[in-house]
């Protein structure tokens, strides 16, 4: 009997999974889930990328939406925390009835709810993390728009060590997988240029504890450090390192994309001396590129109060991806059919190809922009020779 009811139970499991991949999405709203900071320290992070990703989707519902069909990012604080972050996952799915995960902010808060995305076939869209897992799965239901911290790092070093010959670099990075994933990008581009780091500094997420790592970072006398953080840490450890007599004052820092820019100047009282800072954007202020002159208009519009920034720039490159997406998936679809999509399209991504249609490219996301802060405005640097 027990065999019986273990067979039917299984059976009735395979055709709800089925019935859920291959019924016709009907609804009149697609509702996406965010968890990401919106409190404490970071929630710049959350706040700059909902704004982007909302400002979009605003834009497109009010003409209409996709098909009929409004789009809606529906958020949850989880303040940085994965334990936080896995219960908002849960009640996404059991209470939102969401379609999918939306811009996940953080490495390690993206590693908390992958694991339920998959298990509950919710694709997992655009998160805001550059770590290798994500790149190195090959499950259909991530889309990842960014490039990975790999890549970063290693435009990094080929300024720092190709372009300006340092050789003796250094690592201060947040102990956990977002920090390990930056770490371990560095110590693999030096290693392909014959180097090793010459010392790494850690400090313990959401803590501004970084006084341990400057003192083990300063006994090596590095030229340049490489700060694998979020901004407050990070802004922190650049402060106490200028003050640092063993430190050298003309020391050079290398700042990767998950620090909000203008949010660490501003700590710093804009004293930008040396910093070099890679974002997965290009310049939010200043770049004339179509798509993110209209991210500006529409920021104006709907934000008119908050300024522009890198993230909030990811933010709507990650809306207009996923909008795309719905359009190019057709009115009546599959769950099956839209993992189908997001497969082909992430084929697309990783091999750098572009579509010819103006709706379907995503020019500025997918490749590494280095900038620095310079006469009150923030310049690129090393640009891509074939950006238009």
């Amino acid at each position: 009997m027990n065999k019986i009811l273990s067979f039917v139970t299984v059976f009735l499991i395979i055709i709800f999974l089925l019935y859920n991949y291959e019924a016709r999405f009907s609804g009149n709203e697609i509702r996406l889930g965010m968890s990401a900071p919106f409190s404490g320290n970071k929630s710049d992070l959350g706040e700059d990328m909902y704004m982007g990703a909302n400002a979009y989707f605003q834009s497109i519902n009010k003409k209409g939406g996709v098909y009929g069909r409004s789009i809606k990012v529906l958020t949850r604080d989880d303040r940085y925390e994965p334990r936080l972050a896995v219960k908002n996952a849960l009640n996404f799915i059991k209470k939102d009835d969401i379609f999918a995960f939306f811009g996940t902010v953080g490495t390690p808060i993206s590693k908390a709810i992958l694991p339920i995305a998959i298990k509950n076939d919710i694709p997992f869209l655009g998160p805001f993390s550059g770590a290798e897992f994500l790149r190195e799965n090959k499950s259909p239901l991530i889309l990842n728009a960014r490039v990975s911290y790999k890549e970063e790092t290693e435009k990094l070093i080929n300024y720092f060590v190709n372009k300006q010959k340092f050789t003796k670099i250094a690592v201060f990075y947040q102990n956990d997988s977002y920090g390990r994933s930056g770490l371990r990008g560095v110590r693999e581009a030096l290693h392909k240029r014959n180097l090793k780091i010459v010392e790494e500094g850690s400090y313990k997420r959401n803590t501004l504890s970084v006084e341990n790592a400057l003192y083990e970072i300063s006994l090596a006398n590095p030229e340049v450090i490489i700060l694998v953080g979020t901004t407050m840490p990070v802004a922190q450890f650049i402060k106490r390192a200028r003050k640092n007599p063993k430190i050298r004052k003309n020391i050079n820092f290398g700042v990767l994309s998950f620090v909000n820019p203008k949010l660490l100047l501003k700590t710093l009282n804009y004293k930008s001396k040396n910093i070099i800072f890679s974002q997965v954007v290009p310049s939010p202020w200043t770049s004339n590129k179509v798509q993110v002159v209209e991210y500006r208009k529409l920021m104006r519009k709907y934000y008119p109060k908050k300024d522009f920034s890198c993230i909030s720039l990811e933010g709507y490159f990650v809306a207009k991806m996923t909008a795309q997406l719905f359009r190019d998936v057709g009115k009546n679809f599959t769950k099956s059919e839209f993992i189908r999509q997001m497969e082909k399209l992430s084929l697309q991504i990783n091999e750098k190809k572009r579509s010819r249609s103006k709706s379907q490219e995503c020019p500025c996301l997918h490749r590494v922009h280095l900038m620095l802060y310079k006469d009150s405005r923030f310049m690129p640097i090393l640009e891509e020779s074939h950006e238009k």
